[in-house]
């Protein structure tokens, strides 16, 4: 027995210095990613005149001049100044996060090298407007993937705490994550309040500190955000409206676009993994007729429709100008049935998993202000949706394919997909780099007399598809000064 215990320990030992060893490459893949990454627009703002006049005056200035940048995004308004004066810390918040980010997924999807595998993939996933707007963006990276990741380090908290009583010191590590997390976008500042309230409500008797430490450092960081007077005062900029007609010409104009539409690789991979499990079931021949039928309608659909939208013109924040409204309705009306048609599969599958429930009320949850916003309007508001998307879609799969003689095989082919893609995307990112240094040498460039002339060789892997004008001479001055190039 004990000879056995010996070999557990020694197994044991090896696959947690793997995972430390695979997180550590995570880290130093997403290191060399922003080291190449090119800033643009709002990062030369906050890293000037504008910047500093918000970082002295409780981040508020009249709107004519500062608009958008007046706002209660405290911690995230302070990452994106701190992150564009100093290279190295951008470095480590960008690679640290990103890999926070991963190791949740990685960690609420069952701990194994396949959930690796899978969490490892997710930024290969991302459709073309959350890699442009937030992978590849400093502003939008900033802003958008520290609270989703500190999120996900909460629920990892909460699935430990199920299964042993926390000590008291978990309470301050889960306010700060409450009250940090709050501090970066309005509507996971109020995404994490319900979540808290969500916790407490479903642990009933087992409620710990940590529960409620989380949810007054989520309480906390609302106060502290609306402490900012532009939440309080109109503007042109941020405009909300409770128009029932208003809100659905948003939500099928945009935003259904971004939460389902436009990721269709999830939705391959989710529609594949529905129709393996009810292959596997053993619901009646009718049920699994009539639930495979479905699954291949909304498969075939949202293949057509892409085909389709690949020839519509979109803007620089992925918004289709030419789409017929009759498209737009019926893609709107089949959004809405997938999102109940994805509740009945986990109610058929999975009633009896709380997490999966929490995801699927989560996106909606996450999605819900966003309907009633009328400007701005971009896509990158729909990512933290997305991440818990991504959370169902792992979990389909696990089941569908649990047990099966493909199991390996299909870990083969994703493990594949993300060593290629992982390539590619770095190899992008290198080669817009140094053509970047080229172009921004440029002496009409430099003096402030002309703008850029030539894109670099990949637009999608610059913020706004590398709009010329998106530039700064005064940064590249300093950079090229640093790099001694002439």
């Amino acid at each position: 027995m004990e000879k056995f215990r010996t070999i557990s320990q020694i197994k044991t030992k090896k696959s947690r210095a793997g995972y430390q060893l695979a997180f550590t490459l995570i880290f130093f893949y997403f290191a060399l990613f922003r080291y190449w990454l090119i800033p643009s627009n709002d990062d030369y703002i906050w890293r000037g005149k504008i910047g500093n006049y918000l970082l002295h005056h409780w981040f508020y200035g009249p709107d004519a001049i500062y608009g958008g940048n007046s706002n209660g995004r405290f911690l995230g308004n302070l990452l994106e100044i701190f992150t564009m004066h100093h290279l190295a810390a951008a470095i480590i918040v960008f690679a640290g996060f990103w890999t926070l980010l991963i190791w949740g997924i990685w960690r609420l999807s069952g701990k194994n090298w396949g959930a690796l595998v899978a969490a490892s993939l997710f930024i290969f996933t991302l459709q073309a407007g959350f890699l442009n707007n937030i992978l590849v963006w400093n502003a939008g990276f900033i802003n958008y993937v520290p609270p989703i990741a500190l999120m996900l380090a909460y629920l990892v908290i909460v699935q430990q705490g199920t299964c042993q009583h926390l000590p008291a010191y978990w309470g301050g590590v889960t306010f700060l994550i409450g009250f940090c997390g709050g501090l970066f976008l309005e509507t996971l500042t109020i995404t994490q309040i319900i979540l808290g309230l969500m916790i407490l409500g479903y642990q009933k008797g087992k409620i710990q500190f940590f529960h409620k430490a989380y949810l007054m450092g989520a309480l906390g960081s609302l106060l502290l955000m609306m402490t900012n007077p532009s939440y309080w005062h109109s503007t042109q900029y941020r405009q909300t409206t409770f128009n029932l007609g208003k809100i659905w010409t948003i939500y099928a104009d945009h935003n259904h676009f971004w939460l389902l539409t436009n990721n269709l690789p999830l939705l391959i991979v989710v529609c594949l993994a529905i129709l393996l499990l009810i292959y596997r079931c053993n619901y009646s021949p009718k049920v699994k007729l009539i639930l495979s039928f479905t699954t291949v309608l909304f498969l075939i659909y949202y293949l057509a429709i892409n085909v389709y939208l690949k020839s519509r013109p979109l803007t620089y924040i992925y918004t289709y100008t030419k789409v017929a409204n009759s498209i737009k309705v019926s893609d709107s009306l089949v959004s809405i049935l997938f999102i109940i048609f994805i509740g009945i599969i986990i109610f058929l599958f999975f009633r009896s998993e709380p997490f999966l429930w929490l995801y699927y009320l989560l996106t909606g949850i996450a999605f819900g202000p966003l309907m009633f916003v009328l400007s701005p309007t971009h896509c990158r508001g729909i990512f933290p949706c997305y991440v818990f998307m991504y959370l169902i879609a792992i979990r389909f799969v696990q089941a569908a394919v649990a047990q099966a003689p493909v199991r390996k095989v299909v870990s083969g082919i994703f493990a594949l997909c993300v060593l290629i893609g992982a390539g590619n995307y770095q190899y992008k990112m290198f080669t817009n780099y140094q053509a970047n240094l080229q172009r921004v040498q440029q002496q009409s460039f430099l003096n402030g007399t002309k703008s850029l002339r030539q894109h670099v060789p990949y637009r999608k892997f610059v913020w706004a598809n590398d709009m010329l004008n998106q530039q700064d001479p005064h940064y590249w001055q300093q950079v090229l000064k640093r790099k001694q190039i002439k």
